[in-house]
């Protein structure tokens, strides 16, 4: 609850510095994983129910993938290594509450590392049902994306 606290904080300053800039401020960068294991997905069990991709912003100097095996870790416990890029994602703010990003979300695997809670909330495997009933909308185009590359993926491989 705090982290999201902070989280409005951050993001109401930021908005509060693009008026001043005249609406100038780029989007912020920000990269995801999407781990699928045992027909069950790897998500972040946020307050109030909800759930996310592990991911967030990009820092200084970091390309999305190195933002998103960083991302997915800090906030699992995993020790992930991605590699395709199932697509991204523009999320333009529409609220003080939420800044705008660009998002680059990538397919990953497990290579290490254990669960653990963080800050933001609790890492657990989801199956797709749970998922499509939990998820945002923009997360489930996200998810649904995933999809037809796993089918790609395996179209391939039959060929």
């Amino acid at each position: 609850m705090l982290y999201d606290l902070l989280k409005m904080c951050v993001s109401i300053a930021f908005h509060l510095l693009n008026l001043l800039l005249g609406g100038k401020l780029p989007p912020f960068g920000s990269a995801a994983v999407i781990v699928e294991q045992d027909e069950c997905y790897l998500v972040v069990e946020l307050p109030r129910h909800r759930l996310a991709l592990p991911g967030g912003f990009m820092n200084w100097r970091e390309n999305p993938i190195q933002a998103a095996e960083r991302e997915a870790h800090e906030e699992t416990g995993l020790d992930v290594k991605a590699d395709d890029l199932i697509g991204f994602y523009s999320c333009p703010s529409h609220s003080w509450l939420n800044m705008s990003n660009l998002s680059f979300v990538y397919h990953a695997r497990v290579t290490g590392g254990s669960l653990r809670n963080n800050i933001e909330g609790r890492p657990c495997w989801v199956a797709e049902s749970e998922l499509r009933e939990r998820l945002d909308k923009h997360t489930l185009k996200i998810f649904d994306d995933y999809l037809s590359y796993r089918a790609r993926q395996k179209a391939s491989c039959a060929a």
